[in-house]
C-alpha cells in the first residue's frame, strides 16, 4: 500500500482548520501521515487541532513553531515526511470527496510514476456549497507554463524522492513558489507525470492564492521571475493573457462525479 504524507500549513485559521482536518480524517485511504505545521497561531487553532491527535491514532503530527511564510512551513513538513508520496491540503481547503487519497494511492501504485495532478473547484468562502468555478487540468500542456498556467497546486502529489532530487519550494517567493516548482519539474520535463481526472479539492475563495491583488500583480511578477530563472522565454504581456483565457473556468461549474483512468502526460527526458 502507498503511504501518503499530507501537509497542512496553517497560521490563525481557526475558522476553517477543522473542516480541513475532518475531510482528511474521513478519507477511505488510511495509510497516511498527516503533518500540520502551525506558524505559532495566536488564535485558538491549537485548541481545535489537539483533540484530533488522538482520533488519528498516531497518524497526525502537529508542529508549532515560527516560520517565515507558508512555503517555509511546507518545506518543514516535507523534510519531516516519511511517506512514499507527498501532497498538500491548505488550511482553507477540504477534499472534495472521501476517496481522493484512495485514487491517488491507486495511481501511484505504478512505481515508475513520479507525480499526479487533477482538478479542483472554488467555493464561496462562507457557503461552501456555492461553487464559483471549476479548474480542470485536462487540457494542460507544459507549453502553457510560458503563459503562467499550471495544474492546481492542491491537486499535486509527488514521490518524496522528487523533492530530494530536485529541491524544495523556494522560500524567496511570496505566492508563486508552487508555480516555480511546476516549472522546475515539468518544463524539461524532469518527472513522469500523469493527469488524474478527478475533482480533488474544494478551495475557499479569498485565500492567499485567490486574492485579486496577488493574482493581478504580485502573482504575475513572480511567475515572470520563475520562468526567466529557469531560462524560459516569456513576457508580462503573455502572462497577462491568462486572465482572459481563465474566464472559461467561470462558465464550467459542473463537477465530475466519476473518476476515469489516469492519463499519462509527460515522460521524463532521458
Amino acid at each position: 500500500m502507498v503511504k501518503i504524507s499530507l501537509i497542512t500549513a496553517t497560521k490563525n485559521q481557526a475558522a476553517t482548520i477543522e473542516d480541513t482536518i475532518r475531510s482528511v480524517f474521513h478519507q477511505t485511504h488510511t495509510d497516511i501521515e498527516y503533518i500540520i505545521v502551525d506558524g505559532n497561531s495566536t488564535d485558538n487553532t491549537s485548541e481545535i487541532v489537539k483533540p484530533w491527535i488522538a482520533r488519528f491514532d498516531g497518524r497526525l503530527k502537529y508542529v508549532v513553531e515560527s516560520d517565515n511564510g507558508v512555503f517555509e512551513a511546507i518545506n518543514k513538513g516535507i523534510m519531516s515526511a516519511t511517506g512514499d508520496v507527498v501532497g498538500l491540503l491548505h488550511a482553507d481547503d477540504r477534499f472534495s470527496c472521501d476517496t481522493v487519497l484512495e485514487n491517488v494511492a491507486a495511481a501511484m501504485e505504478d512505481s515508475s510514476l513520479d507525480m499526479v495532478y487533477g482538478d479542483i473547484h472554488y467555493t464561496d468562502r462562507d457557503d461552501t456549497s456555492c461553487v464559483k468555478r471549476y479548474y480542470s487540468s485536462e487540457h494542460f500542456e507544459r507549453s502553457l507554463l510560458r503563459f503562467g498556467f499550471a495544474p492546481p497546486h492542491p491537486s499535486m502529489y509527488c514521490r518524496r524522492r522528487v523533492f530530494s532530487d530536485f529541491g524544495l519550494y523556494r522560500e524567496d517567493y511570496r505566492v508563486a513558489s508552487d508555480f516555480e516548482m511546476f516549472v522546475r519539474l515539468l518544463w524539461i520535463p524532469r518527472v513522469k507525470a500523469g493527469y488524474l481526472p478527478l475533482d480533488m479539492v474544494a478551495m475557499r475563495t479569498g485565500g492567499l492564492s485567490t486574492r485579486w491583488y496577488n493574482s493581478l500583480w504580485l502573482n504575475t511578477l513572480e511567475k515572470y521571475r520563475a520562468l526567466r530563472a529557469n531560462d524560459i522565454h516569456t513576457s508580462l504581456l503573455m502572462l497577462s493573457l491568462r486572465y482572459v483565457l481563465n474566464l472559461r473556468h467561470y462558465w464550467r461549474r459542473s463537477l465530475p462525479l466519476d473518476n476515469k483512468k489516469m492519463i499519462l502526460k509527460y515522460e521524463p527526458v532521458e
